[in-house]
Parts: structure tokens; C-alpha cells; sequence
């Protein structure tokens, strides 16, 4: 087996004002946003060798750096990076770490300050898939690629002008003998589709994640009154979260659509192209599924942020009300203790009054705030239920 290139891949949807703003920044070392020297802080160890802004269906900005690395990047927010392969398990590190750390270090530089993206997206692992082109390569050795990858091979597809095994991660194209502008459009369409892919699962993750927090609030039948504000702020957060990936989860299908329209003007190969067919169709309908799902776990926590609402409001006028109690009985107090001026001398009329004023405070204070602390409020007596689909 002989190994030809090594590709990498990201993706975060964007723009053709993303895209030039990236090309500005990596070129001129410029941006409409930064100073001179932060820009250039950003993209040190990038030093490219050429680049070329293509417009194209979708347009590209591709080019090579000095390191031997040339990329690729779309518009709709694809970055491929790639380099010739000698050792794929030392090549993929290299890779790895300067997208990273360079590539969309300076795309998120660029464009995600003060992005509000939810913790847990952040805190879910993002995988980028790997493409390794080959040569002269037995079963044997396409088994033994995708064993060192620790990747399982989901799909054989085999063409005339050779062979492509398709894993969740890792893509091997084997014998290629498409020409070099046809092999870059099919490997940035496999790439998209695994990268794609990755995304979904990031979803499926998030909505684990979130679900178990609202049941983590829908499971308690009770709270303690003190524990209503952090209750009715965390129930608001997960609202947040969650309406975060639904809007992303709509914004993705736009890209999907797009780039489904161009696979007959990118995949000239008829059994590829019926393949690459039928992943977009696989991708619609987990496209669909998950903005279903999401849309029910919305519905949910909608319904409970109303109820805490409602109860978190209830319970702030009830404390008002007893407050209002309270400072009719220290006024009934006060009078008193005035009227009882004309019984006794001055000395014993402020202890009365005085003593009658404390008292009311102390009741206040073990009543409302030591006890009503603990007071139980019922929450969920009624749940609303709802079935939780098992993910397949």
C-alpha cells in the first residue's frame, strides 16, 4: 500500500463575508474589526506560500503554507486541511493540532467573540473527521488502516476507478483515478458528509444533557421556598440552551440543502454520485428527526418555565402579603404601647413600646424567615408527561 495525501476536516456555518474577512486576515494580515496586531499575533506559524480566492457554487479560498500544509476553505464554513502522507499517525497529529490551534483558532478569533454558544455545546467533544488517499491497498491493509484509526468502516463503495470505505470518522479512498479537480470536489463532499454527521451527534449529545437537567427539576415534588429563585434562574438557563441549538439545528438544514443541489455538479462518478445521494437523504431525515425532538424537549421546558414562573411570581406576592401582615400588627403595637403614655410614666411606656416592636420583628424573623425558609412548596403535583424517544 502506498499512501498518497492526508485531509482533516471542520465545519461551523458562516458566510461569503466570513470567508473574505478570513481571506483578509490571512493575507494581509488586516480585518475590519482588529488591529494590525492582534490579526498578526493570530496567525503566527501561518505563513502561506499562495492563495487564491475561487469563486465557485460555493466559493473556496484555498492555497498552501510554507509547512507543506494546503487547505481548503468554503464559504458555508468547511475548513480542510491537508498534507502528503509518509506516516498517517504522525501526519494526523500534525494536522489535528494546527487546525487547531491555528486555523480555527483564527476563525474563532475572528468571529466568535461574544458569541453566545451555550456551555454544554462547548463542553461537548467536537471530532473532525479524518480522508486518507491510497494507493495498491489489499482488503487487508484498508481493515488495518481503519483498526489503527480505532474507526469502523460503515460503508464499501466500489468504482470503476477504484474503491471508498466510509467510517464515522475516517474516510479511505483507495486506487483513485479521478483527475485532481474531480478527486477534491468528491473528497470535500465526503468530508462535509462526515463532518455533517459529527455535528448531529453533537445534538443527540446536548439534548441527553439538557433533558436530565429538566428532569432533575421535573423530578422533585417539592422545593424549599429559598431554593425557588436558583430553581426558576436554572429552569431559564436550560431554556436558553436549548433555543440556542434549535435555532442551529435550523440554520445547518439551509447548508445541507445547499450543498445536496451541488453533488450532480461535484460527483461525476454515477455510482458515487447515487451514494453521495443517498447520504443526504440519510442526513434530511436525522435533520428532521432532531428538530422534532428538540422542538418537543422545548415544549417541555417551556411549559415548566411557565409554572415556575407562576410560582416563583406567587410566592414573591405571598411574602408581600405577609409582610403587609406584619407591619399592621407592629403598627397596632406602636399604638399601644403611645396610648398606654397616659398610664404610666415615659421610662415604662418606651419598654413597652419597645419590647412590642422586638416582638414583632422576632416573629418576623423565626415565622417568615427561619421557617418559611423551609416551608415545602408543591411544584409538580400534576406532571406533564412526555415519552423520551430512545436514540437508535
Amino acid at each position: 500500500m502506498k499512501l498518497l495525501n492526508i485531509y482533516i476536516a471542520s465545519w461551523a456555518p458562516s458566510s461569503t463575508l466570513h470567508l473574505k474577512e478570513y481571506y483578509r486576515a490571512l493575507v494581509h494580515w488586516e480585518s475590519a474589526y482588529f488591529k494590525r496586531a492582534e490579526v498578526k499575533s493570530w496567525i503566527k506559524g501561518m505563513e502561506v506560500e499562495g492563495v487564491q480566492y475561487v469563486p465557485e457554487a460555493i466559493n473556496v479560498l484555498g492555497g498552501r503554507f510554507i509547512n507543506g500544509l494546503f487547505f481548503r476553505v468554503s464559504e458555508d464554513g468547511m475548513i480542510i486541511l491537508g498534507r502528503q502522507a509518509d506516516d498517517f499517525h504522525k501526519d494526523s497529529q500534525r494536522l489535528e493540532q494546527f487546525l487547531n490551534k491555528k486555523m480555527i483558532n483564527l476563525w474563532e478569533n475572528l468571529f466568535s467573540r461574544g458569541a453566545a454558544r451555550p456551555k454544554v455545546f462547548e463542553e461537548i467533544e467536537a471530532r473532525h473527521p479524518f480522508l486518507l488517499t491510497v494507493t495498491k491497498a489489499s482488503k487487508d491493509d484498508m481493515e488495518d488502516v481503519f483498526r489503527q484509526f480505532d474507526a469502523i468502516p460503515h460503508k464499501k463503495v466500489f468504482l470503476d476507478q477504484g474503491e471508498v470505505w466510509i467510517g464515522e470518522t475516517l474516510v479511505v479512498v483507495n486506487n483513485s483515478k479521478f483527475s485532481k479537480e474531480v478527486l477534491d470536489k468528491m473528497v470535500e463532499q465526503l468530508l462535509f458528509a462526515r463532518v455533517y454527521e459529527i455535528q448531529l451527534e453533537r445534538f443527540v449529545k446536548g439534548y441527553e444533557v439538557l433533558w436530565n437537567k429538566v428532569e432533575g427539576i421535573r423530578g422533585k415534588k417539592f422545593f424549599q421556598q429559598q431554593d425557588l429563585p436558583v430553581m426558576h434562574d436554572r429552569i431559564i438557563n436550560i431554556q436558553n440552551q436549548a433555543n440556542f441549538f434549535k435555532a442551529r439545528l435550523n440554520q445547518m438544514q439551509h447548508f445541507l440543502d445547499w450543498r445536496g443541489k451541488l453533488i450532480d455538479e461535484y460527483v461525476q462518478d454515477p455510482t458515487l454520485n447515487q451514494t453521495f445521494k443517498r447520504f443526504f437523504m440519510s442526513l434530511h431525515s436525522s435533520q428532521k428527526y432532531l428538530q422534532e425532538t428538540w422542538s418537543m424537549l422545548l415544549d417541555y421546558i417551556n411549559s415548566t418555565v411557565r409554572l415556575t414562573t407562576f410560582l416563583y411570581s406567587d410566592n414573591e406576592h405571598k411574602n408581600l402579603a405577609n409582610l403587609q401582615k406584619l407591619f399592621l400588627v407592629s403598627t397596632v403595637a406602636a399604638i399601644i404601647s403611645l396610648g398606654s403614655i397616659t398610664l404610666m410614666d415615659m421610662e415604662k411606656a418606651l419598654v413597652y413600646g419597645g419590647a412590642a416592636v422586638i416582638l414583632s420583628v422576632l416573629v418576623y424573623i423565626v415565622y417568615f424567615k427561619l421557617l418559611g425558609r423551609y416551608k415545602k412548596i408543591a411544584i409538580f403535583e400534576s406532571d406533564i408527561e412526555i415519552t423520551k424517544e430512545k436514540s437508535h
